[in-house]
């Protein structure tokens, strides 16, 4: 029980921020939540697609078929249920969705595969990246900035393609496609 009436509104307090952290931010919650068809298929994309360029050398990287979560609930339950994904497909998401006064965050909470986070400028420019972010880990993930986007892609796949901040993504949302 609480001793005073302090202790409890400094609780309240804490949990009002964490509600409303996780609410208005639209926390990306991957999480391995079931829906009605236990959310067991890949991710196959919707017709949209992005192509990471070399800040190096301007060669192609890597082309992935992209979901893109372009709605409130898209980007609240991001891979939600999705046991895989498959090799060249992602979730983009379009943080421009999320209030301007709200910091961004990705976790990983129930989430049952690793996934690797690129955290992307208005320009399509990476400036941060998150390798292998392990299913379960409930560790917030911040970038150092607020992103326009964010894209999430099998964990490992940053390293078996070269990907790195300072690379280019090519794709409407940025205008650059």
């Amino acid at each position: 029980m609480y001793n005073d009436l302090s202790e409890l509104c400094d609780w309240g307090r804490i949990m009002y921020k964490l509600v409303k952290i996780m609410a208005a931010a639209m926390l990306i919650f991957v999480s391995a939540c079931s829906d009605e068809d236990n959310g067991a298929k890949d991710i196959v994309g919707n017709g949209s697609s992005v192509q990471i360029f070399s800040q190096t050398d301007n060669k192609i990287l890597h082309k992935y078929n992209i979901e893109l979560a372009d709605n409130s609930e898209k980007i609240y339950h991001g891979l939600m249920g999705r046991t895989s994904l498959d090799e060249n497909t992602g979730m983009l998401f379009d943080i421009n969705l999320v209030p301007k006064d709200v910091d961004i965050a990705f976790w990983m909470k129930d989430t049952l595969i690793p996934l690797d986070i690129l955290f992307i400028d208005e320009n399509g420019i990476v400036f941060y990246i998150h390798k292998n972010a392990q299913p379960y880990d409930t560790t917030p993930i911040y970038p150092p900035k607020r992103p326009r986007a964010v894209l999430e892609i099998n964990g490992g796949q940053i390293d078996k393609y070269g990907i790195n901040v300072g690379d280019m993504l090519k794709a409407d949302l940025f205008g650059n496609n």
